[in-house]
């Protein structure tokens, strides 16, 4: 049996109408009696017609008495897809009528090529694949790439004896954590999953340089930062010494003196000061000596008299000590030389002397026996013991003469030795 086939081409649509079912042989399509029976498409305001079919069918089937109503076929929607064409479906009862069979419309992109037509001669229709329409399964998400980069180093600050270290990460934390690097080495001891470390031990009289490595171990990553240097410090000050013991008083008129020792590890100029120095006393500032005579007025005590040393940078003190000036009584300086003697009873020519006709005495003073300097003259005859007041004290050597009254005289008697004391 042959099939009507109409293409319109202006929407590149492909339709494929049967009129009737059969064993598709070519004569028995021409005994079918389908009389003036004819198929209209439109699509978009044209119109096909197709001719009646006035052959007879041979095959003994059943004429179809029904008359087909027209085919309205509505615009194909225009899809980015490429559908599979339409399938011609034929009627599964040969021995009834058949209505009209029709294929549903095609969807096709303009863009697209029109589904192909059947080959010239078969009437078996063409098989066409059918679109998988089913959703492909979804991917796995991929594993997020780690974000890895060097730590960027900020300060280096000396703080005390210890060096202070602040870094920031702009990165992901490193899994092994960071390692402080110290003037080229990695001992590994300064690990830490912080942004900050303490350096303890180094001698901060010289410089020193650091570097934050940061460790990403499940990547086998270990990332230097900037390098950033510390500044070397001055040598740590040794503070000065000072000692001594002052004497704790001293007597009205009497010298006093007390000289600190001092010393400085640094050998550093060293300078003395006082504090609450005594008004009788004087202060040396280039040795620390303390010195002074009180006088009978400044009896009294003087104390937290403190004496302190610096280098310029540090200092020590003295402990603090007091003074006590003490009161004494002045020792005398004069004292009483007492004399005796006998009365010559002769004259040096053998006469007798009246002791009525001695006149008085002369006393002779002097330190040697040979410097008698000093007299003194008693006119009075009849004595013969004196005293001298208000002698200086010391030893003396002492003679004595008598005179008449003519002013006769006689020799020195014997030289005696006399002391004057308290």
């Amino acid at each position: 049996m042959k099939s009507l086939q109409i293409i319109t081409s202006a929407f590149a649509l492909s339709f494929i109408l049967s009129a009737c079912g059969g064993s598709g042989d070519p004569e028995s399509s021409e005994t079918a009696n389908n009389s003036e029976q004819e198929t209209i498409v439109s699509n978009d305001g044209e119109t096909s017609e197709a001719p009646a079919n006035d052959n007879g069918g041979d095959t003994g089937q059943q004429e179809n008495t029904e008359t087909q109503n027209p085919v309205i076929v509505p615009p194909s929607p225009v899809v980015e897809s490429n559908p599979a064409p339409a399938e011609t479906v034929k009627p599964t009862n040969p021995s009834q009528p058949s209505d009209p069979v029709v294929t549903a419309p095609v969807e096709n992109d303009t863009a697209t090529d029109p589904a192909p037509e059947e080959s010239a001669g078969t009437n078996d229709p063409v098989e066409e694949p059918v679109a998988d329409n089913t959703d492909p399964a979804p991917e796995e998400p991929a594993a997020p790439v780690a974000n890895t980069g060097a730590a960027r180093l900020n300060s280096a600050t000396v703080s005390g004896d210890q060096v202070v270290l602040s870094w920031s990460n702009d990165f992901d934390a490193p899994e092994g954590g960071f390692d402080v690097v110290i003037d080229s080495t990695d001992t590994g001891a300064d690990r830490t999953h912080a942004l900050t470390a303490t350096i303890s031990g180094l001698d901060l009289t010289t410089q020193h340089c650091f570097l934050i490595e940061s460790r990403y171990t499940d990547s086998s990553e270990f990332l230097l930062s900037n390098q950033v240097c510390s500044e070397a410090q001055a040598p740590a000050n040794d503070a000065p010494t000072i000692s001594g013991t002052p004497a704790a008083s001293v007597d009205a008129g009497v010298a006093y003196s007390f000289t600190p020792a001092a010393d400085d590890a640094n050998n550093d100029r060293l300078t003395f000061s006082v504090t609450n120095l005594p008004a009788w006393a004087s202060f040396n500032s280039t040795n620390g000596r303390l010195t002074g005579t009180p006088s009978a007025q400044d009896v009294g005590d003087y104390n937290n008299i403190r004496i302190s040393v610096s280098d310029g940078t540090d200092s020590a003190n003295l402990a603090s000590f007091s003074i006590r000036v003490n009161s004494v009584q002045v020792a005398a300086t004069t004292g009483s030389m007492s004399l005796n003697w006998t009365a010559p009873s002769t004259r040096t020519d053998g006469s007798s002397l009246n002791l009525s006709d001695i006149s008085g005495y002369q006393i002779y003073i002097g330190t040697t026996p040979s410097n008698l300097q000093m007299h003194v003259d008693l006119s009075q005859g009849h004595i013969s013991s004196y005293t001298i007041d208000d002698m200086d004290l010391g030893d003396y050597y002492v003679a004595i003469t008598a005179y008449d009254r003519s002013g006769n005289a006689s020799d020195l008697s014997n030289i005696v030795q006399k002391s004057v004391v308290n």
